[in-house]
């Protein structure tokens, strides 16, 4: 499709209207429920990340990205799950401080709510709603796909990531979220070293992976509540439980990440 002002058309003529916040819906669902993430995980993470909690982890995904693009004289990057659009409005901003010419970023995410809040973060990211396993781009057409705690489909991120490109992604370390967790669980399991999607994928060659561990110290109420409902846990927990994170007035945790560079397989001719 090419992209114009106030609409996508393709050379079929079927177009999609950008709305007033200047993104485009693309999924098109049956579904009566909005897909994704729900508003109250949006609102509490945005009160979140927009504390700064998070920004040792996004700078690390952003050095990762830079790492891979730096050597050219422009980049297109998609951030594919990308919610509320945090990570996605500093990677933008990191990389037209460090390159000659301006990135051309893109950020999808399935929840529309999240979307349209991510407009108001920067216009000049290209912004749509859209699934994650038929991404809206064409084979070869990005130099960087970056998944941040997001859901990954290798085969559509191997269709669109250039030869050269790579995937990045960032997911949970064995300490994330240590003493929330076990608050909220008996026993604390660590997590996966590698991405649950990617553990047996054949299209990338195996991750060259960094690690970012910190510590963070959460002591407003509010905010520690906002980190337990931007998680999965909020959902997956008792009321009782729940009632203990509740009563916090201070929270110290272990923010850990592994950063992980996925090169794609080359083909080759028999």
């Amino acid at each position: 499709m090419v992209l114009g002002a106030s609409a996508a058309a393709c050379q079929s003529s079927h177009s999609f209207d950008r709305a007033r916040n200047g993104y485009f819906n693309l999924l098109l669902t049956k579904q009566s429920a909005e897909p994704g993430d729900s508003a109250l995980m949006l609102q509490s993470r945005r009160a979140f990340l927009h504390a700064g909690f998070y920004n040792g982890m996004s700078q690390a995904a952003n050095a990762a990205v830079l790492q891979i693009v730096a050597p050219r004289s422009h980049a297109h990057v998609a951030d594919i799950g990308c919610g509320e659009g945090f990570f996605t409005a500093r990677l933008r901003r990191a990389l037209a401080d460090a390159m000659p010419a301006p990135p051309v970023c893109y950020g999808v995410d399935i929840s529309r709510p999240g979307v349209k809040m991510a407009t108001s973060l920067d216009r000049g990211i290209h912004w749509a709603v859209a699934s994650l396993h038929h991404s809206p781009f064409l084979p070869k057409s990005l130099d960087v796909v970056l998944s941040m705690f997001a859901p990954i489909d290798a085969a559509d991120v191997r269709r669109v990531v250039r030869d050269v490109g790579a995937l990045v992604t960032v997911t949970p370390g064995p300490d994330h979220l240590d003493a929330l967790r076990a608050i909220l669980y008996s026993e604390v399991q660590p997590h996966s070293p590698t991405p649950a999607l990617m553990a047996d994928d054949t299209l990338f060659l195996p991750p060259a992976s960094s690690r970012v561990r910190y510590s963070i110290v959460v002591d407003s109420p509010a905010q520690i509540m906002n980190l337990l409902a931007m998680t999965p846990y909020y959902w997956n927990i008792s009321r009782d439980t729940r009632a203990r994170v509740e009563a916090l007035t201070r929270l110290e945790v272990t923010v850990d990440a592994n950063v992980s560079v996925f090169k794609p397989r080359l083909e080759t001719g028999g």
